[in-house]
């Protein structure tokens, strides 16, 4: 063979081989991407409450019994908040509401009698059969014991929570005795919700 053939075929196989080098990089497939971890974000009470009421708008005809049983246990979060509250802080405004929502509590147990529903509340502080209530009972209180400012704000909670809860109910019956009954409720929560503003 030929010095000029030998040398024509080491470059031609030197070309081929940086062919094939670059198929190769151009035919592999790229590494996938690393997934950043993000730090858990904090739920706060608001949080909780916006998560009930998107829960609550989700499903758009809920059963009177459904209705009844949610509204007596969330009647209980505001009386069992403002006891614990109350015996924290002080102050009249928490003992002065707390008196009417032990009342609030009788008006709604007189509709699940009339309806024939077995009460679901709890005789402990602070527990509930209603797993949102739950929740939000404990944000709440973990909300409420960090300053005396805090507590009042976690009232303003209720009671703004309250007022939609009891507004989005009356829109869902036409029963009149329940109509007249959550009427009642909604005006008492903004008595309160003025009284707790006013200490802000």
């Amino acid at each position: 063979m030929k010095k000029s053939t030998v040398i024509t075929a080491t470059a031609l196989a030197s070309v081929i081989g940086i062919a094939g080098v670059s198929a190769a990089l151009l035919t592999s497939t790229p590494p996938a991407p690393v997934a950043v971890s993000q730090p858990p974000q904090e739920v706060t009470a608001a949080d909780e409450v916006q998560a009930i009421e998107e829960e609550s708008t989700s499903t758009e005809t809920t059963s009177t019994e459904d209705l009844l049983l949610y509204l007596i246990e969330e009647e209980k979060l505001a009386h069992d908040v403002y006891t614990v509250l109350g015996q924290t802080w002080g102050g009249n405004t928490f003992t002065n509401i707390l008196a009417s929502e032990s009342t609030h509590q009788d008006q709604v147990l007189s509709l699940l009698n009339a309806y024939g529903l077995a009460d679901p509340r709890s005789p402990e502080i602070g527990v509930f059969v209603n797993p949102d209530l739950q929740a939000l009972y404990d944000q709440l209180i973990a909300q409420g014991l960090t300053s005396q400012t805090e507590a009042y704000k976690v009232g303003v909670l209720i009671e703004e929570t309250d007022i939609a809860d009891l507004t989005r109910a009356m829109n869902s019956t036409t029963d009149t005795s329940i109509l007249a009954t959550l009427d009642k409720l909604r005006s008492a929560s903004e008595s309160h919700l003025a009284a707790f503003s006013k200490k802000l």
